[in-house]
């Protein structure tokens, strides 16, 4: 017989390992249910399907770094010819087109059940295997973290001076122009090269990972936000949350104003619970992957002294929290940055987006327009000239304005009208906008009190800018093929009309019966653009 173990010296697990791992398997329980749930939904699988086929038709040079091998690589060479090419357009405007269509016919109405956040997700893991999608930011993103981990200064020089694989697949229009985002969003690349172990190909794939993060986070704020403020959590997962936009931009391109929007939602929910200081901590944060992340403060502050002060305070002491939290949150950053190792340099690189001419920018259209107009007239050069830097100059001034307004007049009231404002406004004033920069303001108009005008407005943006970034890519597989695409497109279109015939009073009301049977998870019986 063995000898029975001495008295205490078996483990003892504390309850609160017990705590913990059961709020753990609950929590699983729970998700793991929600995405069955959800899945039951014809558009959720629809959405899932349309993402599949960006993901299968993203494979091609639209997508791929410029000279890249990675299709030699994986015994597919064959998918950089026109044939292919016409297919993959094909796919990448259908899986568009379908993803919308499922985001449209989601949308919440009063009365529906709790729409599973879960959904995101479920949309986004198919987009995991593919290039970056409708831009090639994240190859840069790939080759500045490449710098910093040969300790390299990305603020002094561009990826030109890292010559070799993380060079070669960056866009030549960005090889000599150093980096200008925030120290945090540098050592997040940083971060991701090292753990690709130097695979540049990988690592411009694996910077989705914040992507993922960043998403995964606004799921879970911005929900808790709206219910703070007495917004429908239905409306802020659908609007801030599914919003197709978010899937491909925001988790398939990558960006870095993924973290900052997230770091964001996540200060104004803390805000909303008393918790200021953590907020200001936050915003520090979001201003470390992306500069423009500061603005936060406007609502921080406001909901904040709201949880304080439920009956109201003055002006001057909302001003006054404003400043406070601002040189608070400075502070903070400073520490990051000093934590960092990369110090200051993103200073004087702060225009290094402006040397871009984005047509999608208010400003720079009309002064784009104004110098085609003059140079119509044979006006000399340095005239022609005069018109964009004065209409882009003009959208700052006009932007910065807007700002201070909306500070003034809702921040102490209206937290979440004054930030939100705040993001569209510097957007619209901005003298380049790429449909990603709308998320700014649109992932937070999800957990605002708007009126159905401004929610319809959102909702044909968003439409607007899928299908500019759809034709975008198809423009970039070649004209021919995107030509050659839209015929048959049209031509399969034609023909299925023809063999369906017309769409009759009968067909609709058995597609309403259809729709309206108990087992269906979510009814689709609505208008699409209709907003409750």
């Amino acid at each position: 017989m063995s000898a029975a173990p001495p008295l205490g010296s078996h483990r003892v697990t504390p309850p609160a390992v017990h705590r913990r791992s059961a709020a753990l398997r609950t929590w699983w329980a729970s998700l793991r249910a929600d995405a069955l749930d959800a899945w039951m939904s014809p558009m959720v699988r629809k959405g899932t399907m349309g993402a599949m086929a960006i993901t299968v038709g993203s494979f091609t040079p639209a997508f791929l770094p410029t000279d890249s091998h990675v299709l030699d690589v994986l015994g597919m060479p064959w998918m950089a010819s026109l044939p292919w090419r016409i297919v993959a357009t094909a796919l990448v405007l259908v899986g568009v087109a379908l993803l919308l269509e499922a985001w449209l016919r989601l949308r919440p109405r009063s009365g529906s059940a709790p729409l599973p956040a879960v959904i995101w997700a479920l949309w986004s893991l198919p987009l995991l295997v593919a290039p970056p999608l409708f831009s090639r930011d994240a190859y840069s993103y790939a080759a500045q973290g490449h710098m910093v981990e040969m300790s390299w200064d990305p603020y002094s020089v561009g990826p030109f001076f890292s010559p070799g694989s993380f060079m070669d697949q960056v866009d030549p229009m960005w090889l000599f122009t150093p980096a200008p985002y925030g120290p945090l969003a540098l050592q997040a690349q940083h971060l991701v090269v090292t753990a690709t172990g130097g695979h540049a190909f990988l690592a411009a794939i694996g910077m989705r990972v914040w992507g993922l993060l960043a998403v995964a986070i606004i799921a879970y704020a911005l929900p808790r936000l709206a219910e703070n403020v007495g917004v429908s959590r239905n409306h802020a997962i659908w609007l801030g949350v599914l919003n197709p936009l978010v899937i491909l931009h925001l988790v398939g391109g990558a960006h870095n104003d993924a973290i900052m929007i997230a770091l964001s939602c996540l200060a104004l929910l803390l805000a909303s619970q008393g918790r200021l200081g953590w907020a200001v901590v936050a915003v520090a944060a979001a201003a470390g992957f992306k500069q423009t992340g500061v603005l936060t403060l406007i609502g921080v502050a406001g909901l904040a002294l709201q949880f304080r002060h439920p009956l109201g305070t003055s002006q001057r002491v909302y001003l006054a929290t404003v400043a406070r939290s601002g040189v608070a949150a400075f502070v903070v950053f400073a520490g990051l940055t000093q934590l960092s190792g990369l110090g200051w340099g993103w200073v004087p690189n702060l225009s290094v987006p402006v040397s871009l001419r984005s047509m999608l920018s208010p400003p720079t259209f009309v002064g784009s327009v104004l110098e085609g107009v003059l140079t119509v007239f044979g006006l000399p050069e340095q005239w022609r000239s005069i018109p964009l830097h004065a209409m882009q100059g003009l959208g700052v001034l006009v932007a910065v304005a807007a700002i201070v307004y909306l500070t003034w007049r809702y921040g102490r009231t209206k937290p979440m009208v004054a930030v939100t404002g705040a993001y569209i406004a510097l957007c619209l004033g901005s003298p380049v906008i790429h449909p990603w920069y709308t998320l700014w303001g649109l992932v937070l108009l999800g957990a605002t009190r708007a009126r159905p005008r401004v929610v319809t407005v959102a909702v044909w943006v968003t439409i607007f800018l899928l299908g500019y970034s759809a034709m975008d890519a198809a423009v970039s597989s070649g004209l021919l093929a995107m030509g050659l695409t839209a015929v048959a497109i049209v031509a399969w279109r034609w023909r299925r009309a023809l063999h369906s015939g017309a769409f009759t009073a009968a067909d609709a009301r058995t597609s309403k019966e259809r729709t309206d049977h108990p087992h269906t998870p979510l009814h689709l019986d609505r208008p699409i653009l209709r907003v409750q």
